[in-house]
């Protein structure tokens, strides 16, 4: 509802006309400025419609306006009161009116900053134009006031308000237009140029992989779009590390941008003042955060169940019930670890166990820390005991929820703890932030990674390899890892991707890798598959690829995993290594036939690799399975060092064995690709 405002002023009381020009001048207040000087004049910062809603819902410029609208009248009343009071009072109402006008303001030029859709464009162009009137009224009344209520004064003020006022009533309409008649977009690709099928399957606690996986197919392109899209939190000279990668990725794909965006910064600036003044402290805070990763990823799955549960639920108590556990779960959770963490930061205690009314005031307390108030602004905690105390239900006959006995509306419940999610993600992206531009500051404590830590680093290395993992569980010593369906092109890279996870964690004694189909068999290898595989990669890791020769032995252990038997499992690597050696034969042949050295010390090194690789099979087979394939890692051994001294042309008809073996073991038995063994037949 907007302030009603006067077209004139009236009646004027004479001591009044005199005394609100001296409080001016004795204050020495300055109208507020006619431009916004960080206002961008070019937003940067891609979001699709739905993100933008919730900027222009979150941003709340008419409740603001109102807030100013509010203070200009205030300060109309005193336009018939005596001297003394005008004295007593116009001080503080001039004050809160800055206040407002600075705090709208504030947001505008965050607003101003995202970059909707063509649709949304105008809405943009609108909210400058709000925070331009808004200033306008302000200054204006300054002007009034300075002239002894000056009648000509006040109509520019109202002219300004009503311009305002008109303005933010149309901004409140287009935050409610959902454009439901207009296709989705695709979240993914209009803030970092990416397909959602690259990231959206799987988790997010997997995420990690995923993007690193799709990252590297056009690395600086995609470096180049986020650094333009996060200017305002980091500069050029930044390395873009893996994690904070990760942490500016998990900001522009927010569905609360706006209150994301600021708890980052707000964070980004507390974290980093604190390094600069007290390093040790300020290190020694954040790493007692980080020893509670295990709680957060808890928290955080159990409140992706909570979201499920509500989107699926199909009767409205049933979503009642979902969006209270959901916003149990981040106030107890996220809001009031984020709490903590920020409270010590300034050198407060909170207490072991507070409650959230404990620690709403004591962020309250905290007048000049604005990431205080904003997390404060987060805890109702009148929802919060209501819901403690089972105290809720809904109400079918008059369709609403109750709390407490309280009418309330679900909607909101739900938009309250999604917004305080975003508000302390951010607050994490933040620390990330301030972390990577102070690492000289930063120090770092003895090496003890609990096991988010290591699966973490175990998503980073399969990403590295380019393979996608869709999430990550851990059953003691046993990590299994949910993957797209294996298929024949994409085995080699899941092999490449469980030797790098089995260097970031050497303690696993049993990887799985699970495929999406039902009824496909999940792909087994053991400590021991990994260290044979490692010690046949290791003295080529960072000169050449290692694959395929030190796949050859982890195939040989996950077939053993899959309960087939031993000459099955040779044969399949028997067919695999005369496969590679017959199929490099045949890719160097038109070199080798116009007498190319370089291409026949390539095939022979890469052929005794693939000897080297069967042989480290062999000894995890038993029986006649591990002679065969020993007999042929011995022939390809022989044929390497007998065609050293040969000339490069003669290589063309060389290493028949390997087509032999070809020949009678192809094609390959592979239980966890169906669709080789239906193409074959």
């Amino acid at each position: 509802m907007d302030v009603p405002l006067p077209d004139q002023l009236g009646a004027v009381e004479r001591e009044s006309c005199s005394a609100a020009p001296a409080v001016i001048r004795k204050l020495n207040l300055s109208r507020p400025p006619a431009h916004i000087t960080g206002q961008q004049s070019v937003a940067f910062i891609p979001v699709t419609r739905a993100q933008w809603k919730s900027v222009l819902r979150d941003a709340d410029l008419p409740g603001l306006q109102r807030e100013t609208d509010e203070a200009v009248a205030e300060i109309l009343r005193l336009r018939t009161a005596s001297g003394r009071i005008v004295g007593k009072e116009l001080p503080e109402l001039l004050r809160r009116l800055r206040a407002s006008v600075v705090a709208l303001g504030t947001v505008a030029e965050e607003v101003s900053r995202f970059r909707p859709s063509r649709t949304s464009a105008a809405e943009q162009r609108l909210a400058t134009d709000l925070a331009q009137a808004n200033r306008g009224e302000a200054r204006e009344l300054f002007a009034c006031l300075e002239q002894g209520w000056s009648e000509f004064a006040w109509s520019e003020v109202r002219r300004h308000a009503l311009a305002a006022q008109a303005t933010g009533r149309t901004l409140e309409a287009a935050a409610k237009v959902d454009h439901a008649s207009l296709p989705d977009e695709d979240v993914y690709q209009r803030t970092l140029g990416m397909s959602a099928e690259q990231l959206r399957p799987g988790s997010g606690v997997a995420s990690r992989a995923r993007l690193l996986a799709a990252w590297a197919q056009a690395p600086r392109a995609l470096d180049r779009r986020l650094r333009r899209s996060m200017r305002h939190l980091v500069d050029d000279s930044l390395p873009l590390t893996v994690k904070l990668l990760h942490h500016l990725v998990a900001l522009a794909l927010s569905d609360r941008p706006l209150v994301a965006h600021r708890a980052a910064f707000l964070a980004r600036d507390l974290v980093t003042s604190h390094l600069k003044a007290e390093p040790e402290l300020t290190c020694s805070v954040i790493a007692r955060h980080v020893a509670r990763e295990p709680e957060m990823l808890s928290s955080h799955r159990g409140q992706i169940a909570y979201r499920d549960a509500y989107n699926r639920a199909a009767h409205q108590e049933e979503k009642a019930r979902a969006a209270m556990d959901l916003h149990r779960a981040v106030l107890e959770g996220d809001v009031k670890r984020t709490a903590v963490v920020v409270m010590e930061l300034l050198g407060r205690a909170v207490p072991q166990g507070a409650s959230l009314s404990t620690v709403r005031d004591l962020l309250a307390a905290e007048d000049g820390e604005s990431l205080c108030k904003f997390l404060a602004s987060t805890i109702r905690t009148e929802w919060r005991n209501a819901n403690a105390h089972e105290d809720f239900r809904w109400d079918p006959v008059n369709s609403t929820l109750l709390l407490g006995g309280q009418p309330t509306d679900l909607d909101q419940v739900l938009d309250a703890a999604i917004r305080a999610r975003a508000i302390c993600h951010g607050f994490e992206h933040g620390v990330a932030l301030a972390y990577a531009q102070n690492v000289a500051l930063i120090t770092w404590g003895p090496e003890d990674p609990n096991y988010v830590s290591r699966d973490l680093s175990i998503l980073q290395a399969a990403g590295e390899t380019r393979y996608p993992v869709l999430d990550i569980r851990r059953h003691g010593s046993l990590v299994r890892l949910d993957v797209p369906d294996i298929s024949v092109e994409t085995l080699r890279e899941a092999c490449r991707a469980l030797l790098r996870a089995a260097l970031a964690d050497p303690s696993i004694e049993r990887w799985e890798l699970r495929q999406t189909s039902p009824g496909r068999p999940p792909l087994c290898v053991d400590r021991t598959g990994t260290h044979a595989g490692l010690r046949v990669a290791e003295p080529f890791w960072e000169l050449a690829d290692p694959l395929p020769f030190a796949v050859l032995p982890l195939l040989a252990n996950a077939m053993t995993n899959a309960g087939e038997p031993a000459e099955t499992a040779a044969s399949t690597v028997l067919c695999l290594a005369a496969a590679h050696v017959v199929g490099e034969r045949d890719r160097l042949l038109p070199a080798l036939a116009q007498g190319d050295s370089a291409a026949k010390d390539e095939l022979i090194s890469t052929t005794k690799l693939i000897s080297d690789g069967a042989k480290a099979a062999a000894q995890l087979l038993e029986g006649p399975a591990r002679r065969k394939l020993l007999a042929f890692a011995q022939v390809l051994a022989g044929d390497c060092h007998r065609l050293r001294s040969a000339r490069a042309f003669e290589l063309i008809h060389e290493f028949a064995p390997a087509d032999r073996v070809l020949r009678r073991h192809a094609p390959a038995r592979l239980p966890w690709v169906t669709a080789l063994d239906e193409s074959a037949g």
